[in-house]
């Protein structure tokens, strides 16, 4: 969310970019990108697992379960992302790297695209679509702070894991189970467990550095890592450390502008003629309302309107006018018409599919220490010290605008009202100017003017975060009764700090500066009489401000005009774990195990939205903003929890028992109750279990009860202001939707709206007010899983398996935006009271919306998850011992059915939808001989909608074409621990499939691949 005006281009082609929707939205309501903090334009139109790991004969903990096993093997599907697939692609950042997953969407924020506010460079990951904020974090099995703001303005709410602050240089696997980890680790587990495995008893020194480039030759990155690890007293103690830094160029997409077509394209309203609502236009969405130059006025209007001057300052050929780049008028060259009046495919208006950020510019430094010692024979001693420094820079966004779109003339956002007698004016743009305000009969000594402030206030923002973790606990075993248990005690604190810096421009400044003359000698001043802004500027000294054309403006009157706008957000995060595991009792089938735990847990947050953010106090308990950004309140708040749990793993037949059809059957079960201070008791709860008929051949499934419970920023936030867009079912484009058409116009038409009608909050945001609900209660769902595991005998090294996945989510805490309110209205019974959420003036048009948050949703995801994994030697097939060997890997999903539902209103389908393609797979042939090894990469969605909720016959082209896309890699390790790599992303250099319109929301996190272009990255090692 944001808090700035935004106006809405073209209906996207490819769902909601934060804050920026102009169709129905693709993204569930519980994200909190959902409105917008300023004045801004939408710009809508604009892996796979590697080998599963070996294990030793000892038992290990897997994720999903705290009992000790001998193998992988879960009752839930489960995916295993190795270290080694993550060095032989290269990643970084293992948020990233989890993307290659079938099972994960496009992320709640990355370094790639538009950045949540107050958090750049963050790396949300975001499982079945479900939202980062129903997918758990774990490093170890333990929980890891959030980095996550609690704003409203922030990109999630909830406590996401920032993954980017992992360094992957210390992983040794990345383990993904689905669906039933609450009842084992709590609250937020409703998608799945990602639990992070580090390197453990590392013995020696491994260093490497990497460098990538594109074939454009921009948006290079570096990378540097060692991990340093010995053991000693005998190895009853041992010290690892990992240091990993990394550095990424950024990117605009300007930068990418016409190199695949996708900045190009949009689409807009249709014009008249054509069957369908929704064309797609080429040469760039421009707006005709203003430009970055400045697009003067005779009134307080719009100066173009369908290709025709309004109000905008003509030559005598009547030719709409505006400044050009060195601050002379010059005519303005009309685009092609759409059939929305503020846009235009080309032409001099402001082409703002260039205004946005593509990929951040990002400096990453990460310490891990890790420890153990034994102290006895059966007490060990398990330390870990952490720290993270992430510097990461938004840079670009949508500028501070001046337009009618946004108030009145002397708004923050209105149109500027300048002098005739401005000093900036050559003599002859002058006289053009009054001629016209004469002609017009207005008053010739002022005139109006129309611009987008690129110059003045780019959108960028840098965000700094350091993050600090201790992992302090002991664990051991003990003898009793004739049995071996197992217990540990771990204390965890972590702190999470982030500060933005953000160059903000101050109204009253900018107007001070605005209203420039001559002194008595002849130099352009400020005129006398000024009063500066409350809020303090880089310069306290007006100094006159020239903003007819572009960069014209002086160093002295920027700074007199920017404040530096710092945000703060603090999290802190205290855990203590305790759990004893053991055997119960010896059956025939083997020993039944469990684990009994107790965990304690505490969040705390606090955001601190600063002076600038928080606005000017009026003595009446409101505020006034500083500039751009409405007041922004803070938050803060905390809650606890007090947590029991218990598990139970039951072996019902063993193979040994030769019992007939039951080869072997294992039962498992696990609960926990949690006491939470804001939401009281719940119980989750898990069962299910394995069955093998055979050995080649395991059925499995489970049932799950999961929670998640409200985050801070949904309980405590404060009533704030917003402003947001929405797809209005009142208006043309959307008036055929929803569940029942015919009902949503009688509803539309009873409140007096007739047709053809266009909403202008599709186009453009308008204000509203957002809030907190601390009486929200616990999200639940009931969630089963049921599946088989292949392991055929005749085909050893080949694995199969296939699970069904079910999840149904009631009680959803959903931030109702404006979308979500205006369709539960107009699709419900007439008079419903979402009809009281919003206002609407005599003409139609909303003029203002009330959004929060409610447990008023519920959501729906149903899914087929394969795995293929198949390793060999090519002498089995005939070839030469020395031939080497290979391994295919074959991850998919297939969604079946994913929606979401707020109150009684329609169903939101997102499964087929970009960010959610029904068919999705990663496939890896990995071949390895001696020192060498090669991999090549398939990725491929299918076709998906352009936009999945409204009818097909709304768009000229409604589906975007199915997509793959090949990476290889290449390695050699030589004799004495040197290795070299060679790595090449998108080797085809594959394109955003038709009819690719625009970069922004999750068309560019789902083909960011393609909008970057082929990548090279060359790598180079030593261990020892």
């Amino acid at each position: 969310m944001r808090v700035s005006l935004l106006i809405g281009a073209a209906v996207a082609v490819v769902g909601a970019a934060p804050g920026a929707q102009a169709q129905e939205t693709t993204q569930p309501p519980t994200s909190q990108a959902a409105a917008t903090q300023t004045a801004q334009v939408s710009d809508d139109a604009s892996a796979t697992t590697g080998t599963q790991q070996t294990t030793s004969l000892n038992e290990i903990v897997i994720t999903g379960s705290r009992i000790r096993r001998a193998n992988f093997d879960t009752i839930q599907p489960a995916e295993v992302l190795g270290s080694d697939q993550i060095t032989k692609r290269g990643f970084t950042n293992l948020g990233t790297a989890l993307q290659e997953l079938p099972a994960f969407s496009t992320p709640g924020n990355s370094p790639v695209g538009t950045q949540g506010s107050f958090g750049a460079g963050q790396t949300f990951v975001n499982m079945y679509n479900l939202g980062s904020q129903r997918t758990l974090t774990l490093v170890n099995g333990r929980r890891f702070v959030s980095s996550a703001s609690s704003s409203i303005f922030g990109a999630v709410a909830g406590s996401p894991v920032d993954l980017s602050a992992i360094p992957t240089a210390l992983v040794d696997r990345t383990e993904v189970v689905a669906v039933g980890g609450a009842p084992t680790y709590g609250s937020d587990a409703i998608a799945g467990t990602v639990n992070v495995i580090l390197k453990k008893d590392f013995q020696g020194v491994d260093v490497n550095v990497q460098s990538g480039l594109s074939d454009y030759g921009d948006a290079a990155d570096y990378n540097a890592s060692a991990v340093i690890g010995q053991n000693f007293n005998n190895g009853r103690g041992n010290v690892t450390v990992a240091v990993q830094y990394d550095k990424q160029n950024g990117l605009t997409t300007e930068d990418r502008k016409g190199t695949i077509g996708g900045a190009d394209n949009f689409f807009g309203s249709a014009t008249k003629g054509h069957t369908y609502t929704q064309q797609l236009y080429t040469g760039g969405q421009h707006y005709n309302v203003f430009t970055n130059t400045g697009m003067p006025m005779v009134d307080d209007g719009i100066p173009i309107s369908r290709g025709v001057a309004s109000s905008a300052i003509t030559n005598s050929a009547g030719q709409a006018l505006f400044f050009g780049t060195n601050g002379q008028l010059t005519p303005f060259v009309n685009g092609q018409l759409t059939g929305n009046s503020i846009y235009q495919a080309g032409g001099s208006g402001f082409p703002i599919a260039d205004f946005g950020n593509l990929q951040v510019e990002s400096n990453r430094v990460q310490v891990a220490a890790l420890g153990h010692y034994d102290l006895t024979d059966h007490v060990k001693l398990n330390t870990e010290l952490w720290y993270g420094h992430l510097r990461a820079a938004n840079l670009r966004d949508q500028p501070y605008y001046n337009t009618a779109l946004f108030g009145n003339a002397g708004d923050p956002n209105g149109n500027l009202t300048l002098s005739t007698d401005n000093p900036y004016l050559s003599t002859a743009d002058r006289q053009t100017i009054i001629n016209n305000l004469t002609a017009a009969g207005a008053d010739p000594s002022t005139f109006y003017m129309a611009r987008a402030n690129t110059d003045l206030a780019t959108g960028a923002f840098r965000t700094t975060t350091n993050l600090y973790r201790v992992v302090t606990g002991l664990e051991g075993d003990f003898s009793a009764i004739n049995r071996t248990f197992n217990w540990e005690v771990t204390g965890t604190y972590g702190k999470s700090e982030t500060s933005n810096e953000d160059r903000q421009l101050v109204t009253q400044n900018f107007f001070n500066a605005l209203n420039a003359v001559r002194d008595s000698s002849g130099n352009i001043v400020c005129a006398p009489g000024y009063t500066n802004a409350a809020i303090a500027t880089l310069s306290s000294t007006c100094a006159p401000l020239n903003v007819f054309g572009i960069n014209q403006a002086s160093k002295a009157a920027t700074d007199y005009i920017t404040a530096i706008a710092r945000p703060k957000q603090d999290n802190a995060q205290y855990d203590v774990l305790a759990d004893i595991t053991g055997s119960i009792v010896t059956l025939p089938a083997g020993d039944a195990k469990f684990s009994l735990g107790y965990e304690y847990r505490r969040e705390t947050t606090a955001f601190d939205p600063g002076a600038f953010y928080y606005g000017q106090p009026n003595g009446d308990g409101t505020r006034t903003q500083f500039g751009n950004s409405i007041p922004i309140d803070p938050v803060a708040g905390e809650y606890h929890t007090n947590e029991g749990f218990g598990e139970v793993n039951i072996p019902v037949v063993a193979p040994d028992m030769k019992v007939p059809l039951v080869y072997n059957l294992e039962l498992q079960g696990a609960a926990r109750f949690v006491d939470n201070n804001l939401t009281g008791t719940f119980w989750s709860y898990t069962g299910g279990g394995t069955y093998q008929p055979i050995r080649d051949i395991t059925l499995r499934g489970n049932y799950t009860r999961s929670f998640r419970a409200p985050a801070i920023t949904e309980a405590y936030s404060p009533k704030g202001q917003i402003f947001d867009t929405a797809s209005d079912p009142c208006d043309s484009r959307y008036i055929t939707g929803g569940p029942n058409p015919s009902q949503r116009a009688a509803n539309c038409a009873a409140a007096g709206i007739t047709q053809p009608f266009t909403s202008n909050i599709v186009d453009f945001t308008v204000p509203g007010t957002s809030s907190g609900n601390p009486h929200l209660q616990n999200e639940i769902a009931d969630s089963w899983t049921a599946g088989t595991v292949l392991r055929p005998s005749f085909a050893p090294g080949l694995t199969v398996s296939a699970d069904y996945i079910s999840i149904d989510i009631t009680n959803e805490i959903a931030q109702l935006g404006a979308t979500d309110l205006l369709d539960a209205c107009y699709d419900g019974a007439p008079g419903n009271s979402f009809c009281g959420t919003f206002t609407r003036d005599s003409s139609g048009q909303v003029t203002s919306v009330s959004e929060g948050y409610y447990n008023a949703a519920i959501e729906s995801f149903k899914a087929l998850q394969a795995e293929l994994d198949y390793a060999f030697n090519l002498n089995q097939v005939g070839l030469p011992d020395n031939a080497g060997a290979i391994d295919l890997s074959v991850n998919y999903l297939h969604t079946f059915s994913h929606y979401y539902k707020v109150g009684t209103g329609d169903k939101q389908y997102t499964a087929g939808s970009v960010q959610e393609p029904k068919n999705n797979f990663t496939a890896n042939i990995n071949y390895q001989n001696g020192g060498f090894d090669f991999l090549w990469q398939t990725q491929y969605y299918s076709e998906t909608r352009i936009s999945i909720n409204t009818p097909l016959a709304n768009y000229q082209y409604p589906t975007m074409d199915a997509y793959v896309m090949y990476n290889a890699s290449a390695g050699y390790e030589f004799e004495g621990g040197y290795r070299v790599r060679f790595i090449v992303d998108n080797v085809l250099n594959s394109h955003v499939p038709f009819p690719s319109a625009g970069y922004a929301g999750t068309a560019l996190d789902r083909y960011y691949g393609a909008v970057l272009g082929r990548y090279f990255r060359l790598s180079a090692g030593y261990k020892f």
